[in-house]
Formats: C-alpha cells, structure tokens, sequence
C-alpha cells in the first residue's frame, strides 16, 4: 500500500505537463498527498463536459487528468495500480491510457464502444474492450507493450464484456439476444457456456473461485455467485446460489478484497442503498440508508473500504466507508456530478 501512495504522490508533484500530451489531458491541479489510502480515480460532469480527476482520501486536493477538450468516461486503475485507461469521446471514441511512472500519454485504440469500462487483463499487460472494427461488435484485446489488437469473438450479437479472471485465463461475457454467461480463453479458441438463464454483469471474486453476477426475473434483478461444483474447470458443472433475492431490483456487485463479500445496491421505491452480504448469502448488512440514492459500490484493494457515489448532498458526489457501513467520508466537494469511482 505504501508503494502506491509513493506513486501517487510523485505523479502529482510533477512540475511539468508534456506538450505532446496536451491535446488529451491538463496539467495537474495541485499535490497530491495522503494517508494509507489509495488515490480514487472517477468522472466529474458539469457545464465544461465530463472529465477523469483523481484525489487522495483524507483531505488531499484532487487533479483533473483528461483533457477539458473531450469528454471521458468510466476510469480505471491497472491491477498494479502503474496506470489509469478510460474512455475518451470527442470526433473519435478512444481508449486512453495515462501511465503514471513515465507521465505518458496514449491513444490505444479507437471505434471502441463507449458505454463499456476498460476492462484490465490481472497483469496490467492487456485491456478488454468491445469495438465494431469489423462490422460486428465483438470483444477485442489490446497489448500494452506493441499496442497489437486481437479479435477474440466472432458474433452477429452484440457482446458485452464482464471481467478477466485473476489468473488470466479467461474473460466473461454475455451477448445480447443470447441468454446466459459465456467464457472465451484470450489466448485460446474455447468458448464455454457457463449458464443458460437472463443473466448480465459478470465479475469475478479476487480468489478466481466465483463469479457474482446479475439474474434478471419478474422484472428485477438479483445477484448470483456461481462457482465450479467439484473442481476449479470451469468447464465442468457448476452450482449457482442466490445470495441477494428479494422483490426488490439489485445491482451493481463488488467484491471485497478476500473474495468473502459483496457490496451491492437495493433500489426500493424512492431510493437506492448499499448492502453486503457473505458470498453464501448469510450476514447481510445495510451500509447506507438515507432517502436519497447510494450508488456505484467498489471496494478498495489492499484495504476494507468502499468508495460509493451518494445523491445525499443534493448533486452526486464521491464518499467513502468502513465494510461495515461506518467512518463514512465525504471525498468529493463541488458543484458537478461525480460518479464512477474506481481505486
């Protein structure tokens, strides 16, 4: 955890912004410093447009790191944390990376579907992405190192990337107008069914032993763990368990860093809260509860603290919390609408 804060403040001190990277992303705001937590990254939209700014929990200023000039979209950090790639839309829809070392700027690829995250290969070598290059929109996958892309799906349907699992042999994904959860091997040619129902939102537990997703029924959702029944093949049978099920419409699945809970979102009537609940069901808690929308979950790795997007202050803004619901923060503070954090 100390190396990440290292880093993190060293990007942030930089005197300097390359002029080659000046047309996709700004100077930075100010120095960053911080406590043990690591930096969030998430989009801030007000009148200017939509754009990725990062922040230090515990007081500390936040950067605008994207270009004023385009609007971007849904950051994330690489696994090792060295990184940060989003969605950039202006004349083109393209995948940015920002490297936090080397201060340099990159446009991976473009015609990309922006309403999709980047999704990180668990070596930060490789991102997940859909595009329709070639006349279909598929899965396709792009090196970091010579910025090759590879088409890894070939569908007439409309695919939608889940996650990578952590030992990267596998992506989850799901097709449009084809029910279910599916497998691809990125360096392979296998393609598994793993489940015939209304399923979406694929994402693996951190241990690479479970998969959270969403079932959809009687027109809500609920989340799901799937696991294998007798083995670590995902090719064998599985077993799937229900570990949030109500009359109520559930989303938004995080896992918490030892693979044993998930944070999730009920929306009830006139509002939305987070919960969590052990992987099998048991132990659910409510972690917010106000009469306005709690959103957007996602747990911290190396620590047991969630950041989350709260509408409780009357414009959306960024906070963070214990697992256990306590110690909420407040890390955002402006006029815009600040959403997607990702740490």
């Amino acid at each position: 955890m100390m190396i990440l804060v290292a880093r993190v403040s060293r990007l942030f001190s930089l005197p300097l912004c390359l002029a080659a990277a000046l047309s996709l992303v700004g100077c930075f705001a100010g120095k960053l410093v911080g406590g043990d937590l690591p930096a969030i990254a998430y989009i801030v939209s007000d009148k200017n447009g939509s754009h990725v700014w990062i922040q230090m929990p515990e007081g500390s200023e936040a950067s605008r790191i994207s270009s004023l000039s385009v609007d971007a979209k849904t950051p994330r950090w690489s696994p090792d944390q060295s990184k940060i790639a989003w969605i950039s839309v202006g004349n083109k829809t393209e995948l940015i990376l920002y490297d936090v070392d080397s201060e340099g700027v990159t446009s991976l690829v473009s015609n990309i579907d922006a309403e999709q995250p980047p999704i990180w290969a668990p070596d930060s070598d490789r991102i997940a992405y859909v595009s329709d290059d070639d006349g279909e929109p598929d899965i396709y996958m792009v090196t970091l190192e010579d910025n090759q892309k590879t088409r890894l799906t070939f569908s007439p349907e409309r695919e939608l990337v889940g996650d990578w699992s952590p030992d990267g042999e596998w992506l989850v994904f799901t097709e449009r107008g084809n029910e279910g959860l599916f497998l691809r091997n990125p360096d392979g040619v296998n393609r598994i069914e793993l489940t015939a129902g209304p399923d979406s939102d694929p994402v693996w537990s951190p241990k690479g032993d479970r998969i959270a997703f969403l079932r959809s029924a009687d027109g809500a959702r609920d989340v799901y763990v799937l696991r294998p029944t007798n083995s670590d093949n995902w090719a064998d049978d599985t077993d799937e368990v229900a570990v949030a099920d109500d009359e109520h419409d559930e989303f938004s699945a995080s896992w918490s860093e030892d693979g044993r809970r998930l944070a999730f979102v009920v929306r009830f009537d006139d509002q939305s809260e987070i919960f969590s609940v052990l992987v099998d069901g048991s132990e659910r808690q409510q972690l917010t509860q106000n009469m306005e929308d709690d959103l957007m979950p996602v747990w911290s790795a190396g620590e047991d603290r969630i950041a989350f997007v709260s509408y409780a202050y009357g414009n959306a803004e960024i906070l963070y919390m214990n697992a256990d619901g306590t110690g909420q923060m407040r890390l955002t503070v402006n006029d815009g609408m600040d959403t997607h954090p990702d740490w």
